[in-house]
């Protein structure tokens, strides 16, 4: 099979690029790896709730069934998602993992486990968040851990007192669920960014929106300070349950040590430390493989021909966001 463009990843980025080169009439084809749409959302953890609204969740010409101030629940973007593909019956093969992607000629191979596809170009949009960042302290634990991508309810912890490590929001969202259920301590790398979501009974990113804020960049010094963890609901009255650590440097059986030299024990750790990407299938020389500068070349490869969408504030403060990824989605599909 032949395709002027394939992307990889059916998530907010595959969906929103291929609803923007549909509109234009580019022949171009979805690959996902899952068996079904929004699958990358529902293994997250039950309680996932986002912290931005329903009116900045949609994606390009539909809006989401839900009130435009609600925050949307994990299983909502999910199913969101799968309608929207449905709804403007866009080209997506399911259960395509690619295992390859090597140059052939002026174009592409992009092998499955289906066989192979040939496209003159290719738009990666997934493999940033496929591996769990854990410390490597993590090794000397004699205890049971686990990271927040295998974590689903307070009920995936045993023990009693249970040291969650992690400075973003999911990190704050674990943290604050498990107090009900456990001694908790909370483990960050510097101090927690906290931010009201609402203020004056509006959004935060509505403010920002009006502003033009969201269509700025961010510096890599503001990129490096970490996300702004925002406050909702009871979040902040649940936090305050839990105790708090600075880094923790080493660990020892049961034992941890952080960078004040305090040592505590505990039976149960959560590491909500984000993820690195995976970028091993991608077998061309040349290819920069560098998360950091294909930001830097807003998601424009050294390879000719190949490009990457849903980097992490690939060109603005919103292209973390649903909301940012349909901006970033047409902005490249005017070099396709």
């Amino acid at each position: 099979m032949k395709k002027q463009i394939v992307i990889i990843g059916a998530g907010q980025a595959g969906l929103s690029l291929g609803r923007t080169l549909q509109k234009s009439g580019k022949d171009f084809l979805i690959l996902e790896k899952n068996p079904s749409i929004g699958d990358n959302w529902r293994k997250r953890f039950d309680s996932l709730v986002l912290f931005t609204p329903a009116r900045y969740s949609a994606l390009p010409d539909l809006e989401m069934a839900l009130p435009p101030k609600s925050q949307p629940t994990k299983n909502q973007i999910a199913d969101y998602f799968e309608r929207y593909a449905a709804h403007f019956e866009l080209p997506i093969y399911l259960n395509h993992a690619v295992e390859s992607l090597t140059k052939e000629g002026n174009g592409f191979a992009i092998k499955t486990a289906h066989g192979e596809i040939f496209a003159e170009q290719v738009v990666v949009a997934s493999g940033f968040c496929e591996r769990p960042a854990i410390p490597s302290w993590a090794a000397d634990l004699s205890i049971p851990y686990i990271h927040s991508a295998s974590y689903k309810s307070p009920v995936s912890v045993k023990g009693k007192k249970v040291l969650v490590v992690g400075t973003g929001n999911s990190a704050a969202q674990i943290a604050a669920e498990l107090t009900k259920y456990y001694d908790v301590t909370w483990s960050v790398n510097r101090k927690p960014n906290f931010a009201p979501l609402y203020i004056f009974g509006r959004s935060v990113l509505w403010f920002a929106d009006k502003l033009g804020l969201m269509d700025k960049s961010l510096s890599e010094k503001k990129r490096k300070k970490g996300e702004q963890i925002y406050l909702f609901g009871d979040l902040k009255q649940k936090l305050k349950q839990t105790k708090r650590k600075t880094k923790i440097v080493s660990a020892s059986g049961a034992l941890v040590i952080d960078t004040k030299g305090k040592q505590e024990v505990f039976d149960f750790v959560v590491f909500a430390t984000g993820f690195l990407p995976n970028y091993d299938f991608i077998q061309i020389p040349g290819f920069e493989n560098n998360l950091d500068q294909l930001r830097a070349q807003e998601g424009f490869s050294l390879v000719e021909g190949l490009y990457f969408l849903g980097i992490p504030h690939q060109r603005t403060r919103s292209s973390t966001l649903i909301f940012g990824a349909q901006k970033d989605a047409i902005h490249l599909a005017k070099h396709l």
